[in-house]
């Protein structure tokens, strides 16, 4: 992923926590790039916010009902041709 800059490892941490909080609620499949991504194309594609914490507040504050929509919109836009392609069993923990 291009998403692996220096401005990344300023926010590792907080992604890695996020990660964590989806994999208590079952979903093991999203990894801390898919997130960072998710910030860096569609959390803050209007307007980044200025300061550090201001970030990081909106890191925590992801939703995974967001997520997925960002995910599903994503799949969409590449034309993903079946659901199996998208590996829906393991992204939902079955």
């Amino acid at each position: 992923m291009g998403y692996q800059t220096h401005a990344f490892s300023n926010y590792e941490t907080w992604l890695r926590m996020k990660q964590e909080e989806f994999f208590k609620n079952g979903y093991q499949q999203v990894t801390v790039e898919d997130l960072w991504k998710y910030c860096n194309t569609f959390l803050w594609k209007h307007h980044r916010p200025e300061r550090y914490h201001e970030e990081v507040k909106a890191i925590m504050g992801i939703v995974i009902n967001d997520y997925f929509n960002f995910a599903s919109l994503e799949a969409q836009v590449y034309n993903v041709s079946s659901l199996d392609e998208m590996e829906l069993n393991d992204i939902l923990g079955k």
